[in-house]
């Protein structure tokens, strides 16, 4: 981690970072620096320091329990006089990087006020690039999370039964990757049945499940802080040739998407190739992106290119996921995840050559 701070402060002119958590939402910063779960410590501040370590400001209430770390100190506030007297102590230099897409007004205008000869910065961007090039550590974390999805996934024929509502069958996808040792969803899991599948980000309703419906599925899990996005097409029932052949091309768009993958290559041309090759045989454009980084947060870096110029770099993790989506047939959208290596790419997870029957 050392070594990422200092790769950090080569990017920027700051000499301090600061980082924080609040009460209603938290920084995957924070997780990524200390390795500390970010949601447990609400309202406390990490000072990311030029040539110097970390500095945690929290209460005595979570300071007592934060364990010894070479890659941190900490400081226990008893007060909000004291967590500002501690701020002001500790940031150095003339200007302060801040983490501007996590910063609400109200506190940006009070940290103002309290530096008032400093200037402030956004980082936003340059940590998220930081994290971009995961370290082994992270991407064995990636893979179990991806491992624990596909698990779970091949348990769906027990999990089915004809009748159940989406809800039903989301919760008991949920149910069994905690079994499996999901810490918890990666993001509000999706299940489309029927047309339901047509649309895209489908809000899981209580509309059942019926014989012969399309169902797909879109389950990321967390596993140690690190995700998995999947996404799967079910039929219950016999698949019919129509959606067979749908289902082949959207994998044809996936597998010429999937070419471009690679250090120093661009991520642009994989969305373009995927794009081009949906127009041409089913007349129909990508309606979203062909995919986005993946790590401590489900959409990490880069969260969106939409065919805009971008080098992959090994280590990298993203996903790859086309889509059809049709208001009549339903949509078929597959998602796998992969690590950006060298010479090409490693596959996380594997979709399945034709659509899986649970019936």
């Amino acid at each position: 981690m050392k070594n990422k701070i200092k790769e950090l402060f080569s990017e920027i002119k700051a000499e301090t970072i600061i980082i924080r958590n609040y009460s209603n939402f938290s920084d995957p910063n924070f997780f990524y620096f200390t390795q500390l779960y970010r949601e447990k410590y609400e309202n406390n501040f990490l000072l990311l320091r030029k040539n110097k370590k970390a500095l945690i400001i929290c209460s005595a209430l979570e300071g007592a329990g934060i364990p010894f770390s070479k890659n941190y100190l900490v400081r226990i506030a008893k007060s909000r006089k004291e967590f500002e007297k501690i701020l002001k102590k500790e940031v150095k230099g003339k200007i302060i990087g801040l983490n501007l897409d996590l910063t609400p007004v109200n506190s940006l205008k009070k940290l103002k006020k309290l530096f008032k000869r400093k200037k402030f910065i956004d980082v936003s961007l340059v940590l998220q690039k930081t994290r971009a090039v995961k370290t082994e550590k992270e991407i064995k974390k990636i893979r179990q999370a991806c491992e624990i999805t596909e698990k779970t996934f091949s348990k769906i024929k027990k999990l089915f039964k004809v009748g159940m509502t989406e809800l039903e069958l989301a919760t008991a996808l949920e149910f069994q990757a905690k079994k499996f040792g999901a810490e918890d969803l990666a993001f509000p899991l999706i299940v489309a049945s029927g047309k339901n599948s047509a649309v895209p980000h489908h809000n899981t309703s209580d509309k059942k499940i019926r014989k012969n419906e399309l169902i797909l599925i879109d389950f990321g899990i967390k596993y140690k802080g690190y995700c998995s996005d999947l996404t799967r097409i079910f039929f219950t029932g016999k698949t019919p040739v129509k959606l067979d052949k749908l289902y082949s091309q959207v994998l044809e768009a996936k597998t010429l998407a999937e070419k471009e993958l690679g250090q120093g290559k661009d991520y642009a041309k994989a969305f373009e190739k995927a794009d081009y090759f949906l127009q041409k045989n089913l007349k129909q454009k990508l309606m979203h992106d062909i995919g986005h980084g993946l790590g401590l947060e489900v959409h990490d870096f880069p969260k969106k290119n939409f065919g805009k110029k971008m080098p992959l770099k090994a280590g990298m993790v993203l996903t790859i996921e086309p889509g059809y989506y049709n208001k009549k047939i339903g949509g078929i959208r597959i998602e796998d995840d992969y690590l950006i290596t060298k010479k090409g790419f490693r596959k996380l997870s594997n979709a399945p050559k034709k659509i899986a029957e649970i019936l």
